[in-house]
Formats: C-alpha cells, sequence, structure tokens
C-alpha cells in the first residue's frame, strides 16, 4: 500500500508543479524565439486565427511584439526558466513532504505578498484578491503543517511505501 499524502500539500504541490511546467515550456518556447521575426510570426497567428490585426487592440498589440529586442525575448526566457526551476522544486518538493520546500514555498511565496497588496491598492479587482487570498492561504496552511510536524526533515526519513 502506497503512502498517504497530505491533501493539502498534495494540491499545493500540484499548483506548483503545473505552474512550473507551464513556465518551463513558456521559457523554452521563447528561447526558441530569441532571434526569430515575432512580428511575422505573431501576425500569422491572429491570421491563423481569423483576428483582424488592424483593430485598434491588436495593432497595439502587434507594435508592441514589433518592438521586442532579442535581448528582452531572452531574459524573459531566463527568467521564466529560473522561476520554473524553482516552482518544480518547491512542487517536487512538497510531493515528498519534505520540510525544506515547505520552508523555501512559505519564503518564495511570502515574498509576493506585498507587492499582491500594492497592485490591490492601485485597483482592486477580484482576480487580484484572490491571488492574495490563495497565497495568504498556502503560506499560513505551510506554516500550520511545519508547527506540527508533519513534514519529513532531513534527519527524518520518508515512512517507506
Amino acid at each position: 500500500m502506497g503512502k498517504r499524502h497530505h491533501t493539502g500539500i498534495a494540491l499545493i504541490a500540484g499548483f506548483k508543479l503545473l505552474k512550473g511546467g507551464l513556465l518551463l515550456v513558456l521559457g523554452l518556447g521563447l528561447l526558441n524565439l530569441v532571434h526569430a521575426d515575432i512580428a511575422s510570426l505573431f501576425t500569422q497567428l491572429l491570421e491563423t486565427l481569423h483576428l483582424d490585426a488592424h483593430s485598434r487592440l491588436l495593432h497595439a498589440l502587434v507594435l508592441k511584439v514589433k518592438a521586442l529586442q532579442p535581448e528582452s525575448v531572452l531574459m524573459v526566457s531566463v527568467v521564466s526558466l529560473a522561476y520554473a526551476g524553482l516552482l518544480l522544486t518547491e512542487g517536487l518538493g512538497l510531493w515528498f513532504e519534505r520540510a525544506w520546500a515547505a520552508y523555501l514555498t512559505v519564503v518564495s511565496t511570502s515574498v509576493f505578498i506585498p507587492f499582491e497588496l500594492y497592485e490591490i491598492v492601485k485597483q482592486v479587482t477580484g482576480p487580484k484578491i484572490g491571488v492574495l487570498l490563495l497565497n495568504l492561504g498556502i503560506v499560513l496552511y505551510l506554516i500550520a503543517q511545519l508547527k506540527q510536524h508533519t513534514l519529513h526533515s532531513a534527519s527524518r526519513p520518508a515512512l517507506p511505501g
């Protein structure tokens, strides 16, 4: 019989793994576009989707894409890959219910809370409040799990399957 996961930890781990996987795909995709003609590719995408590239909103977006420099695309790619690495590390560590992963997740998630509060003060929106509440919930839940010693430390191995 396999080891049973704490539901909350497993959900947070899955969330982190999903976000990390998506950022990994984004970062690798952008890495492939560093020296490509992004504006032409974007215009082709709009045509494929049968969207009018001459509409005011899409035209402004095309101009922004056209202004992208290869260095900017490379930087976004590198940041996406680095953040993906962090999220995947957190997710795997939490999946195996390691205390170090909970500490890492508490710190890395808490770092963004002041920025989320600032964004809410600038303009209150439902999604912004939702993200803040989700991140606060993750931090508080992991702190409670750490206080209850339900996670495995480096000196205490996981129970055999």
